[in-house]
């Protein structure tokens, strides 16, 4: 049974299982809380069925990447002037429909997870079977409970099933979600198995989110958790490698990677249940289905990456800027143009750009003048980070030569014409697929990487004064990325032991966010240090120089894609930061939620 992916039997099987209320229903209002489990088959069909509303459009099919990475800050999103703008500026709007969707989509997982524990309790099944099923529901619902704790604060916590799960229910505390979900996972580390398919709940995934889970408490202020989290984490340690080549991780329909601690796979087809990740990022004409082309990568975090580890082979995995042009859904790529290959085959976008040299003759044979690809001068700029609008003036200088007139221009487009010229930022390359269907992927999605662990076990290790080993750990992540090229390179290259402790807490915490760039949880990385590294990440976005020469000409952001500068500059603003170290309650659940006071935290923070 476990042969197949889980998708297929959330509409399969839904006479058989609790998952009987369908995608389009409301998801977190209809539960049905009464099934017999009369065989393992049919309670098998179920538990896959909870399986599946994790890849529902309102959660990790869409939404849940959508807003962990499109309103992370430097995930830039299509607005039109709308909720979205204003949740996207950081200025949280409680009736955005995206963030509802992804607010729903884990309440479903939960409330499913509940009606399945309750209902494999009461079947007449072996307790050998029922114990096992119940430590996937539970896994389950303790990643919902964490995905919904670390990004909205207090919540509505129930554990049994209703019909109406998740209505009327006060708001706990954060800190008694994070219980239960402490609970949870240490009950499936205690009941699953060691190893399990792709896709599948196991012990040791159990135990590498607990380290999580201890680590982002400790993160948040309990000092208490990291030797908890390191304790975890050791177990965990050398239980996962590191895949060879970190482009293999994303990869069409990712399988046996032993890199992926927990992912989720999709079908193709399905109406409800599929990958929509692509279709948000990619480019119009860059793929052989539909191109949403909603989320871009900022040009902050973009440039940083740059300016932090020149030639990092993870780059050009991580954000693309160059594509091979589609002539439109299901046609395939565009007839070549020119007898050979050139760049009116392809698309471009920011930091890229073409121009043609004046007075050159068509070569032979030929239809059209020659077209040369230019790319900013980051090796001129004194921080590569932040391109300042004076040295783009010097070196684009009288527009003499004919890169200077194509930068001039490009310049031009992306800095008063960002609403019809939607080659101003870069895409993200991890979700894209050139091959997806209609808007459906074929890739699975990796949601927790063991990179990822190495990682938070260094900042373990080094809050608790073990400075060098924490160093060592993040090596081995650092060295995976040097290895991943078409040769071996010298970035990122190991730490200096010679780092203070603080360096190392700061070097670790955009670590993350550069290992993860278009992945979910961009959101979060963002946000778990609190305001002060918040603070630091919001000032790559307004101190850009080509963004603020934006804003500047667009004060009004007029169209879909003006720029921004967070909080009108002002970044000393302590309310502003910490309201936006959560997302906001959505207003669906303010207006059907009648137990809970959200008059003194509307925003959830």
């Amino acid at each position: 049974m476990k042969n197949f992916k889980y998708i297929f039997f959330i509409v399969s099987a839904l006479s058989l299982t609790s998952c009987e209320s369908l995608l389009n229903e409301d998801p977190q209002y209809t539960i049905n809380t009464k099934v017999q489990y009369n065989s393992v088959e049919n309670a098998q069909k179920a538990l896959l069925g909870c399986y599946g509303y994790m890849t529902a459009d309102n959660a990790y099919g869409q939404a849940w990447q959508e807003v962990t990475i499109g309103y992370s800050s430097m995930g830039w999103v299509q607005t039109s002037s709308s909720s979205t703008d204003k949740l996207a500026s950081l200025d949280g709007d409680p009736t955005e429909q995206i963030n509802s969707m992804a607010w729903k989509g884990m309440y479903k997982v939960i409330g499913e997870a509940n009606a399945f524990i309750a209902n494999i309790e009461a079947s007449p099944l072996s307790d050998e079977v029922k114990i096992r099923m119940e430590a996937e529901a539970r896994f389950l619902r303790a990643l919902a409970y964490y995905n919904l704790a670390v990004s909205f604060g207090d919540l509505p916590l129930k554990t049994t099933p209703s019909a109406h799960d998740g209505v009327a229910v006060p708001r706990s505390p954060k800190a008694e979600v994070f219980e239960q979900v402490r609970l949870d996972w240490e009950y499936a580390f205690t009941n699953l198995p060691e190893k399990n398919d792709d896709g599948y709940a196991t012990k040791w995934a159990a135990k590498a989110y607990l380290g999580k889970l201890y680590h982002t408490l400790a993160c948040q202020g309990d000092n208490t958790a990291w030797s908890k989290a390191k304790e975890c984490f050791d177990e965990a340690y050398g239980k996962y490698r590191l895949e060879s080549k970190f482009g293999n991780l994303f990869v069409d329909n990712v399988k046996g990677v032993k890199e992926s601690i927990f992912q989720v796979n999709f079908v193709l087809a399905g109406a409800s249940t599929r990958n929509r990740g692509s279709w948000l990022v990619a480019p119009s004409g860059s793929c052989n289905g539909q191109a949403f082309d909603r989320i871009r990568g900022s040009k902050a975090l973009h440039d940083y990456f740059i300016a932090t580890y020149p030639g990092d082979p993870r780059f050009e995995m991580s954000y693309f800027s160059k594509w091979r042009a589609y002539g439109g859904v299901g046609t395939g790529v565009k007839p070549q143009v020119e007898p050979i290959p050139t760049p009116r085959d392809s698309g471009y976008a920011y930091p890229y750009f073409v121009y043609t040299k004046r007075g050159e003759a068509k070569p032979a044979g030929w239809k059209n003048v020659k077209q040369y690809v230019g790319r900013l001068p980051y090796e001129k700029f004194a921080n590569p980070a932040s391109p300042s609008m004076k040295e783009l003036l010097e070196i684009m200088g009288d527009t003499a030569t004919d890169y200077q007139r194509g930068l001039q221009a490009f310049i031009l487009n992306a800095t008063t014409k960002p609403s019809t010229n939607t080659k101003s930022w870069p895409y993200f390359k991890k979700p894209f697929d050139p091959n997806q269907s209609g808007n459906n992927s074929h890739k699975n999605l990796i949601l927790y990487r063991y990179a990822d662990m190495l990682l938070m076990m260094a900042d373990v290790y080094n809050e608790m004064d073990q400075k060098d080993k924490a160093i060592d750990l993040v090596d081995e992540v650092l060295a995976r990325a040097r290895r991943s090229g078409t040769k071996p390179a010298v970035e990122p290259a190991k730490w200096n032991t010679g780092l203070s402790k603080e360096q190392v807490r700061e070097k670790i915490f955009f670590e993350r966010i550069l290992e993860g760039i278009g992945e979910p949880e961009m959101y979060q990385k963002m946000r778990l240090r609190g305001t002060e590294m918040l603070k630091k990440v919001l000032e790559l976005n307004n101190n850009h120089g080509i963004i603020l020469e934006s804003v500047a000409k667009n004060p009004a952001r007029n169209g879909n894609w003006g720029e921004r500068v967070f909080n009108k500059g002002n970044l000393n603003d302590v309310d502003f930061l910490k309201k936006n170290l959560l997302l906001p309650i959505p207003k669906d659940e303010i207006d059907t939620n009648s137990s809970i006071d959200f008059t003194d935290n509307n925003f959830g923070y």
